[in-house]
Order: structure tokens, then C-alpha cells, then sequence
């Protein structure tokens, strides 16, 4: 069973707001969810109401801060690491980083637990079909070598 996140739930609360704001009853004026007001910025900028939600729920979607790929690690015993590489959904590039993302992470675990070297027993690339956007995966298994 996949787990339901907060920011899913915020994105998908928000969208269906700004959804139902559009939304007008035939017959007469119906009250919106978003006010039909405009943000003065100066004498000749304005930015209506309705256009900064959308820019609002646009940036919660993308999140343009968060890093490109997150990493799962899993210890399998023996010195032997598995790693686990999701591309977030909404990126502008990335797509070829997967290995340097993955040997950044695999260098960083090696000085950390004073490990000498390590061996790359599997590593694979592929995207993952998912509704409504695929997503690039990396997996890896690394075996490292202590210090003689």
C-alpha cells in the first residue's frame, strides 16, 4: 500500500479549491472560495487573486527547493549497502545524474563508517510508470571494504 503524504494532501486540497472557485452557478452570483481582488503592487502592476493561487499551487507542485532525487539506503549486513534513487516528478533536467547522485551518496556512507573502498555488485536505471506522471528510479547494491 503506497503512503499518502501531507504535501499530497495539501496539493490535492488546493487544487480542488482553486477547481471550485471557477466554478459559477448559472443562475445569478454564487460566493467563490477565492475573492475577485487584486494584489496592488504599484500604480500599473496588479496581480488578481486567482492568478496568485495558481502560482501558489504551482510552486507547491514543482517546489523548485527540494532536491532532484531522493535516496533510500537500507544496510543488508556483511558491509553490504542497498540503495534506493526516486527523481521527484516535476524537474527541469537531471535525467543523466542518477550515477553521480548515487556514487555522491555511496562516497558519503564510505567516510562516514571509515570504509577503505567499495565494489558495485548491481546498479540499474529505469522509469517507473506511475498515474499521472512516470518517474525515473535507481537502484544499487555496493559491498564496502574496511581498512587493512
Amino acid at each position: 500500500m503506497r503512503r499518502i503524504d501531507a504535501k499530497r494532501v495539501a496539493v490535492a486540497g488546493l487544487a480542488a479549491a482553486t477547481m471550485l472557485a471557477g466554478c459559477k452557478s448559472i443562475e445569478g452570483n454564487s460566493p467563490s472560495l477565492i475573492p475577485n481582488k487584486a494584489l496592488v503592487i504599484s500604480r500599473s502592476l496588479s496581480l488578481p487573486m486567482d492568478t496568485l493561487a495558481l502560482a501558489a499551487g504551482a510552486i507547491a507542485v514543482v517546489d523548485p527547493l527540494a532536491p532532484n532525487w531522493r535516496i533510500e539506503q537500507q544496510e543488508l549486513g556483511a558491509d553490504r549497502y542497498a540503495f534506493a534513487l526516486t527523481k521527484k516528478r516535476f524537474a527541469t533536467g537531471g535525467d543523466g545524474e542518477a550515477m553521480q547522485v548515487f556514487k555522491r551518496r555511496v562516497d558519503q556512507l564510505a567516510s562516514e563508517k571509515g570504509y577503505a573502498s567499495f565494489q558495485l555488485i548491481e546498479y540499474t536505471e529505469s522509469i517507473e510508470s506511475h498515474v499521472p506522471i512516470a518517474q525515473r528510479v535507481s537502484r544499487g547494491v555496493v559491498q564496502f571494504a574496511r581498512m587493512q
